[in-house]
């Protein structure tokens, strides 16, 4: 058996967390690879060192002297090292780095630096040998993985190595130079270890014990999600919920390869199994409740436009030309909508607007704002007769006023847009429906 172990910035934020990392590791022998993000947050007042890494990087772009936050960068690993007795020349390693800022320095390879300096402190303190990610996790011209050269470069390591230390959030382009991912890319870097060494598990090491029903910022102490599929989560990863990157469940789920949520300060919780939908519970309907505010509906009606060939794609080519990305299309017989984000259309919404009724030729067009669009998912929903009506009946009876529906067609998510005003109340009044 092999686990891929992913720990996050919250997990090594300092030398008590390294500590407790320690303590996992050595606790299965079967924990071979180990992949890190950058040193996170002690506390609530404290900084992520890759927020520092991107501060510092905007201060030299303006001539603006950055020495105070480098400062704080330098401190957070020192004292790791101090506090643990550690022997790698830290103090060498950013006065390097520091030096290379100085004289101009590419964003990415300056912000990767985060994960690469606390994975080589890392690798010593277990005693695995450091791989640097830049050496393993290659992109191709198109930006994707290359998970040919990927796999060759990890099968050569692990013919001399049988620990790896990885740092996450980075790789290296075709011309080696080093490419970074989105915010939080360490779950990725993750679960691409985890294919290339056909790991039985994945590992996700966090701050919290598994996936929640809900936002325990509205719901008071929402159930623990047990088991959920990879389609389930990457619903209600888009619709915010946000525990694991979105991006890391594609290389796992081509092998079939389980996610496992774990807390790094209660190692002994269960946790979420993330896999396919065998696994799922038959009791558990609802799996989840996730939901974002500040969109925008634009409603475009044109009589008799069932009949005309081609008018909704000629309004998607608009909403292209001004680079806006679409939420969903609910339509009927002489009307459709287009859900956006409210930021990305506020700038230009009345050119936007005049140019779809030129184009259309539409008789009357509405813009709707502030609306909230909250996502009930569920791989078992489909199979259940009068779950939708208990959903609406529940909140018709709670005084929410529904402004949109849209279910997709394999009936996994029902999506409701309300007022913002309604975000909260539309959240609680599902779980308590269906927790």
């Amino acid at each position: 058996m092999v686990r891929v172990s992913k720990f996050g910035g919250s997990s090594v934020a300092s030398a008590e967390q390294f500590k407790k990392v320690k303590n996992i590791v050595e606790l299965d022998d079967a924990r071979r690879f180990v992949v890190v993000s950058a040193v996170g947050k002690a506390d609530k007042e404290d900084n992520k060192v890759t927020d520092l890494l991107y501060l510092c990087y905007a201060h030299t772009k303006y001539n603006i002297n950055f020495d105070n936050i480098f400062k704080m960068i330098e401190d957070k690993f020192i004292a790791i090292k101090s506090e643990l007795n550690l022997k790698f020349d830290i103090e060498g390693e950013l006065a390097k780095l520091k030096s290379e800022i100085s004289k101009g320095i590419d964003e990415e390879y300056l912000v990767s630096r985060g994960e690469y300096l606390t994975a080589l402190l890392m690798a010593e303190y277990l005693g695995y040998h450091f791989v640097d990610a830049k050496d393993l996790i290659f992109y191709n011209y198109q930006g994707e993985i290359d998970f040919e050269k990927t796999q060759a470069a990890f099968d050569a390591i692990v013919k001399e190595y049988d620990r790896l230390l990885i740092p996450g959030f980075y790789g290296s382009r075709p011309n080696g130079e080093i490419k970074i991912m989105t915010r939080g890319g360490g779950d990725v870097s993750g679960a691409i270890v985890a294919n290339i060494a056909n790991a039985s598990v994945y590992e996700n090491w966090t701050d919290v014990s598994g996936i929640l029903m809900a936002d325990p910022r509205i719901i008071d102490n929402p159930h623990e999600i047990k088991v959920i599929s990879y389609t389930e989560l990457r619903e209600l990863s888009y619709m915010g919920a946000s525990v694991l990157h979105e991006e890391a469940i594609f290389p796992v789920r081509d092998k079939d390869i389980p996610i496992q949520i774990r807390n790094t300060n209660d190692p002994t919780a269960e946790g979420t199994i993330i896999s396919d939908n065998k696994h799922l519970d038959a009791k558990q309907i609802v799996t989840g409740i996730a939901g974002k505010k500040d969109f925008s509906i634009i409603t475009i009606k044109k009589r008799h436009m069932a009949n005309e060939v081609g008018l909704i794609g000629k309004a998607l080519k608009i909403f292209e030309d001004f680079n806006v990305s679409i939420e969903h299309i609910p339509s009927g017989i002489d009307s459709f909508s287009v859900v956006v984000e409210t930021g990305n259309v506020r700038p230009f919404i009345h050119e936007l607007v005049a140019k779809i009724k030129a184009v259309l030729d539409a008789d009357e067009i509405n813009v709707t704002h502030e609306i909230s669009l909250i996502a009930t998912v569920g791989e078992k929903m489909k199979n259940t007769k009068g779950l939708s009506g208990r959903l609406f009946k529940a909140l018709g009876e709670a005084g929410v006023n529904i402004a949109l529906i849209s279910q997709t067609n394999d009936e996994i998510n029902i999506i409701v847009g309300v007022h913002n005003d309604d975000y909260e109340k539309t959240i609680n009044t599902i779980y308590s429906e269906f927790k």
